[in-house]
């Protein structure tokens, strides 16, 4: 009951990023209430709301957001908890406000920018060293590989990541409240950007693959004791002296397991035929961490093939028409249906795999 129980949940998240009938990109957000509104916090800890009158210069302090209640602020994050990931970023869309999960996404635009722009290997450690001051104690750096230059959201899978501030903070009622967080990435950005693969761990299947040591791009499939599974796909490249997160890139996988449901409504059925997922594809996305489906009830292993494309790897030269095609936008956009897609024959990486749980 449970296992099935838990299959319904991902069907319904699945919804939320995708249209059965049309394929062309519709909004299909949740409609939201208004929970919260943006307040500045002084520097005497007063709470002055903020109108569209105000400008940026006339804040004075940090902005956050005030919710009315305790169970306002427990119904936002359980929102976006039920979320897939394109959505939660658009959740909180207010002028003013730039979430911990944001402030993440505007520093790798800066790094972006610092290794396009670098003159030298001099000049980019000078750079390089002054961003990662500027978000001390704000973002974090990946420990696990000090080759990886990106700085992440603290417990980046939390998901009051999306309402705190810079500096953890969120107003209820009229109290200002730190958020405790761990100051280690997430299990999401560990699967695919801290890649160390551990003897006995049946229940993941791990691949990587790399391009002239130029970009690289790291995949996990995951059995996870609720029964979900999860494909996981980080897409990095080099810069001057290690490697980023590559954010603009197209990615395409297929999943082929069994014994296995889809959680797309219209696409459940024996793996095998043609009544399933037959590639997905997300546009302008480096990060995957999706969920493809649940084992069926009563099995207790998983087994099948990965195989994964970016448009780099994929035929980009000739373009073919697919059918059983999820296509995520960029942010909130998904439609399931036929697309346009290069052809994915041949070039792929990933493999054959077997999964258990772990007991």
């Amino acid at each position: 009951m449970k296992k099935l129980l838990f299959l319904t949940a991902i069907a319904l998240a699945a919804i939320s990023c995708q249209d059965e009938e049309s394929s062309l990109p519709i909004d299909n957000s949740s409609p939201q209430s208004q929970k919260f509104q943006v307040v500045q916090i002084t520097g005497h800890g007063e709470i002055i709301p903020i109108d569209n009158s105000k400008t940026r210069s006339s804040i004075q302090g940090e902005t956050a957001l005030q919710f009315a209640s305790e169970a306002d602020y427990q119904l936002s994050l359980k929102e976006i908890n039920d979320m897939q990931s394109c959505n939660r970023l658009a959740y909180v869309d207010a002028n003013d406000f730039i979430s911990l999960q944001e402030l993440a996404m505007k520093a790798d635009e800066e790094l972006e920018e610092i290794a396009n722009t670098a003159t030298s290997e001099s000049d980019f450690i000078t750079k390089y060293s002054q961003y990662v001051e500027k978000y001390k104690g704000l973002l974090i750096t990946n420990k696990y590989d000090n080759e990886d230059l990106s700085l992440y959201v603290p417990d980046g899978d939390n998901v009051s990541t999306y309402l705190v501030n810079s500096s953890r903070k969120v107003v209820i009622g009229n109290e200002v409240k730190k958020i405790s967080l761990s100051d280690d990435m997430s299990e999401s950005d560990k699967a695919v950007y801290a890649y160390t693969p551990l003897s006995g761990e049946t229940n993941i299947f791990n691949f990587q693959n790399f391009i002239e040591d130029k970009k690289k791009t790291t995949g996990r499939v995951e059995l996870k004791s609720t029964s979900e599974i999860s494909v996981h796909v980080g897409c990095q490249k080099k810069t001057w002296l290690g490697w980023k997160r590559d954010n603009n890139r197209d990615v395409y996988f297929q999943l082929v397991a069994s014994p296995m449901y889809f959680t797309l409504p219209n696409a459940a059925g024996d793996p095998y035929n043609l009544d399933f997922v037959r590639f997905h594809a997300f546009h302008n996305d480096g990060k995957i961490d999706w969920s493809a489906g649940g084992l069926k009830p009563g099995a207790t292993s998983l087994s099948g093939k990965i195989s994964v494309w970016t448009d780099i790897t994929a035929n980009t030269s000739e373009q073919v028409s697919y059918t059983n095609v999820f296509a995520r936008y960029v942010g909130k956009y998904g439609t399931y249906g036929t697309h346009t897609l290069p052809k994915l024959e041949g070039g792929s990486y990933g493999g054959d795999f077997t999964l258990a749980f772990i007991r």
